[in-house]
């Protein structure tokens, strides 16, 4: 049976009501309005609420990954500038939207990660996913002898993202793209050889 209304488009607006707004600020009639879909429609694809933000956090996460795996994939730099350049786009990326949204992952983890299983399990599915592919990178850049070998590559992935995500979150707050250019600077000063 074909449907009027394709998942991913209503996925995709998704991101965009809950990356702006919260999920708590966001109900279900908002939801419907700005997705043009009738709730009978809505329930044809999904539980709840909470099974809509679970599937637009995964179909987010996984674009995302397949996203820095054709960046990293497509770059011609060595492996540390080749991150040191992801982090750079990245900054640039939330600069140019004047650091209203951020990321949707980072953002619902926040929120309803600590009180909400599904979401918050669901979000940390799709880190580990982003984990791995920059640990990936890492590796290649300790067997290439520029960044240290002091600490695992999942580990020293973690350290860059979490870091990343922590500076990011200020920036919602400053407006200003100053602590993520520390950060870059200490950060990649610090996991060079």
């Amino acid at each position: 049976m074909g449907y009027k209304y394709k998942i991913e488009d209503i996925l995709n607006v998704g991101y965009d009501i809950f990356r702006k707004n919260g999920y708590h600020n966001v109900g279900i009639n908002q939801i419907l309005k700005e997705c043009g879909i009738p709730k009978g429609s809505f329930y044809n694809f999904f539980k709840s609420k909470e099974d809509f933000a679970q599937q637009v956090i995964n179909q987010y996460g996984l674009s995302n990954q397949k996203w820095m795996e054709d960046f990293f994939k497509e770059s011609k730099l060595t492996p540390i500038e080749s991150l040191k350049y992801f982090y750079s786009t990245v900054m640039n990326m939330n600069e140019e939207d004047n650091y209203a949204g951020g990321c949707l992952i980072n953002n619902m983890s926040m929120e309803v990660g600590r009180n909400n299983d599904n979401l918050g399990s669901e979000a940390n599915q799709q880190f580990i996913g982003w984990l791995n592919v920059l640990a990936s990178i890492i590796k290649k850049g300790q067997q290439l002898g520029e960044i240290t070998t002091e600490y695992t590559s999942l580990e020293l992935a973690e350290y860059l993202h979490a870091g990343f995500y922590g500076t990011l979150s200020r920036t919602k707050v400053t407006r200003s793209r100053v602590y993520m250019d520390i950060w870059l600077d200490i950060t990649f000063n610090f996991i060079k050889t």
